[in-house]
């Protein structure tokens, strides 16, 4: 996935996820993060770490800034 420009987020925001995003950990396969989902959003140097809490647990994933950026261009993930 990639995007025609970056966007510019501060360190630390909220965000929802409301279409379809996906993400692997290590060589795993793709986990859709539930949507609708209010998440918690800290810039990394290479990456956006989302966490948000199921049943009392928390979750947290990273997603790569090229991919973090086509969610928001593809209105998958809403900055608020």
């Amino acid at each position: 996935m990639t995007t025609q420009h970056s966007h510019n987020y501060p360190e630390n925001f909220k965000a929802r996820v409301v279409g379809i995003v996906q993400h692997r950990i290590g060589d795993g396969q793709l986990e859709t993060i539930p949507s609708p989902m209010e998440v918690d959003v800290s810039t990394a140097i290479a990456s956006f770490v989302l966490s948000w809490t199921i049943e009392g647990q928390p979750v947290t994933v990273s997603l790569a800034k090229p991919d973090f950026d086509y969610h928001i261009d593809h209105n998958n993930i809403v900055v608020q």
